[in-house]
């Protein structure tokens, strides 16, 4: 059995996941910057050197400055708030442009506030700017009457802004494309993350349900023979010998097979093959550890002896153990019988004791694990489990596994 690895895989997957954030996170504050210096350099740097070369340095000013500066410092929040980082830039251009200030690349601010807005979600804004700069410059050509070159100079402003547009809609598909393997990863990473929480519970189930297997039936051995020991002590000499051999035998046993279960977790790919799997196919065998701890056991078996699948007759032996050892647990040395029936396609295991009855509060052990785990054991095999009173017997224990066994 493999040692249990899942809960360490899903903390990896936490961990991943936070450094991954804060890099995408250091990436846009660093794209953030770059958007504002940018246009910020082109502004300030390309107009005061247009107007150093045509000597309009003293036409720019104060406020010609300020509106150089505002543009790009808007672009900041161009992720958070598009469509008013869209609106600051239009209104802060156009106030350059209507200001009488010298002229200069102070479209750049312009330009990212677009390409932005149709990114993050406020393309109709993005197109109303589009729109309404080409129907501006249109209407300016038309009512000055001017001459066919502005009208060619348009129609470059209108491939221009159908540029920033494409420009735009190619940045917002690219960046869905990106959200979406995002999310496929993060739903893979969940999955796999929930996956191996599963499969954590899973083995210590399965931890727990060997662990019981090998060792409660031995040690409810050793302590009833123990208990019995005791008693003959104080009441009289004969049998005590036999109890202690028994239960000699019990914990030599129990040791052999918890040191064959630690060697299992240590090596996965090695098998317990200290002591041999219990099995249907010698009942006798299987019986005779609770006939030794004094319980009067009779074996019935019907219908043709056949081999069954191995985790099939793992599962019923386990059955035929702990029903046993409940018996000796609960009921003490009463008459008990283990039938087996292998029907043509049905394997049906039925231990009932003649034990007194219970009352209904002691009717089940305490804890439950041991019918829990049969159960539970039988269910994986689409098998179903019985336990309670029936037919007269003080308890009775049904077993019933769906199979197509092979002949042996």
């Amino acid at each position: 059995m493999a040692p249990v690895r899942a809960e360490a895989s899903v903390s990896t997957h936490d961990d991943r996941d936070d450094r991954d954030d804060r890099d995408d996170t250091a990436a846009q504050r660093g794209l953030d910057a770059l958007l504002v210096l940018g246009p910020l350099v082109t502004n300030v740097g390309g107009v005061l050197a247009v107007a150093a070369h045509n000597g309009t340095s003293g036409v720019l000013g104060g406020p010609g400055t300020l509106l150089l500066l505002a543009g790009p410092a808007l672009l900041w929040w161009r992720r958070r708030q598009p469509t008013l980082v869209l609106a600051g830039c239009v209104a802060v251009t156009w106030a350059y442009l209507l200001g009488g200030f010298p002229d200069g690349p102070v479209y750049g601010p312009l330009i990212v506030a677009v390409i932005s807005a149709t990114i993050n979600g406020a393309r109709l804004a993005a197109y109303a700017v589009v729109v309404g700069t080409l129907l501006t410059r249109l209407g300016v050509v038309v009512l000055s009457g001017a001459a066919s070159s502005s009208l060619v100079s348009t129609t470059g402003l209108a491939a221009w802004l159908a540029f920033l547009l494409a420009v735009g809609e190619l940045l917002r598909h690219r960046q869905e494309l990106a959200r979406a393997r995002h999310q496929r990863l993060l739903m893979t990473i969940a999955a796999q993350a929930d996956q191996a929480r599963r499969e954590a519970v899973e083995q210590r189930l399965r931890l727990a349900g060997e662990v019981h297997d090998v060792l409660g039936h031995q040690l409810s051995l050793i302590n009833i023979q123990s208990n019995a020991g005791l008693h003959l002590h104080a009441t009289q000499r004969d049998g005590v010998a036999d109890a202690l051999r028994t239960v000699q035998q019990a914990s030599r046993q129990a040791l052999e097979d918890v040191q064959a279960f630690l060697d299992s977790l240590h090596d996965p790919d090695e098998r317990l093959t200290h002591a041999p799997a219990p099995s249907l196919g010698e009942p006798e065998s299987l019986v005779s550890a609770a006939r030794a701890g004094g319980l009067d056991v009779r074996v019935e078996v019907t219908g043709t002896p056949r081999r069954a699948p191995a985790p099939h007759d793992l599962a019923a032996s386990r059955v035929v153990l702990e029903a046993l050892t409940n018996v000796l647990k609960h009921a003490g040395p009463v008459p008990t019988w283990v039938r087996i029936d292998y029907g043509t396609d049905l394997l049906t295991v039925r231990v009932d004791n003649a034990g007194p009855q219970l009352p209904p509060s002691a009717r089940l052990p305490r804890g439950g694990h041991g019918i829990a785990g049969m159960r539970a054991r039988l269910e994986t095999l689409a098998g179903t489990l019985k336990a309670g009173p029936a037919d007269g017997f003080a308890w009775s224990v049904l077993a019933e596994l769906p199979l197509r066994m092979e002949r042996s």
